[in-house]
């Protein structure tokens, strides 16, 4: 149990580079705000499909983000966040049966 929850404190403290963040988000937003020049050619007569298709891509892509944004800090307080200290409690409750 120990090794375990030191491999999960090493995974808490240890920061993800912002450069690469940062960078990512960049070319994230500089490829939706190009996907419509890019696809206009394709949907030549089929304006809805069009804007259906860079509204989903764009949808996904984001949503994408923010996974990664709520993945980023899985051990917060927030409503997604994993319940360490409930999960510590089932543990001790278990040892104490044995």
């Amino acid at each position: 149990f120990g090794k375990a929850y030191a491999g999960l404190m090493k995974l808490v403290s240890t920061p993800f580079p912002f450069p690469l963040v940062q960078m990512t988000r960049t070319f994230l937003f500089i490829w939706i705000y190009t996907l419509p020049w890019v696809l206009v050619n394709d949907f030549v007569h089929k304006f809805p499909a069009l804007i259906f298709t860079v509204f989903f891509i764009t949808y996904a892509f984001v949503g994408l983000e923010f996974v990664a944004i709520e993945l980023d800090d899985p051990f917060g307080n927030d409503d997604n966040d994993f319940d360490v200290l409930g999960l510590a409690k089932i543990a001790f409750e278990d040892i104490s049966i044995i």
